[in-house]
């Protein structure tokens, strides 16, 4: 067989399976929670298994806790308005910003850094104005990811190593988002690029 007609019935074959294999395809003919919670569990743990790799590989403190609920809304719920990047990547840079802004606020006030160890009313007045100010900024800015708030609760609670680390859960956050933009439009789903389509209308 030519190579040029070997080219074509692969790429044939590829397509054939990939529209047999696509979430639209599977929906067609199989239950919705079925299909949906066995795609969530296996693209989560991939993309957290991507991340945690990268991790072990620069030796850098990339996974938090705040990145399983964040993962679990793109995949599972990957049309609604909290699972659009413009919500996940802002809600969670805000969040961290409004963490730091408490953590440093909080430290000035009592005269020592905010942390865990530390505790007394510092700790828990940091974790309140952190998530007040989250939810504020997130629902007037239309970027409400309430996985999110837990960003700005590690950040204001002192568990964290400085302005670098804050940073780098940060560009995680871009990481997975649009890891899973990849993955959702692989499978047939059209998540959107950026904002949620409602903003547009």
């Amino acid at each position: 067989m030519p190579r040029a007609n070997r080219q074509i019935t692969l790429k044939t074959r590829w397509i054939v399976w990939r529209s047999q294999w696509s979430m639209p395809a599977l929906l067609s003919h199989l239950d919705e929670r079925k299909v949906v919670s066995i795609t969530t569990a296996i693209n989560g743990a991939v993309a957290i298994f991507t991340i945690g790799l990268i991790a072990w590989l620069t030796n850098l403190p990339l996974i938090f806790p705040a990145l399983g609920p964040s993962a679990f809304i793109l995949f599972s719920k990957s049309l609604a308005p909290e699972a659009a990047p413009r919500s996940v990547i802002l809600g969670h840079w805000l969040s961290l910003l409004c963490g730091w802004v408490s953590w440093w606020g909080i430290s000035w006030i009592a005269g020592h850094p905010v942390g865990v160890e530390a505790g007394g009313w510092s700790l828990f007045l940091s974790a309140s104005v952190a998530l007040a100010l989250s939810s504020l900024f997130m629902i007037r800015l239309s970027c409400a990811h309430p996985p999110a708030c837990a960003s700005g609760l590690i950040v204001a609670l002192g568990l964290f190593a400085g302005w670098g680390q804050v940073l780098i859960m940060g560009a995680v956050v871009v990481w997975l988002t649009f890891q899973a933009v990849i993955m959702n439009r692989w499978s047939g789903i059209s998540s959107p690029i950026w904002a949620p389509r409602h903003i547009f209308d």
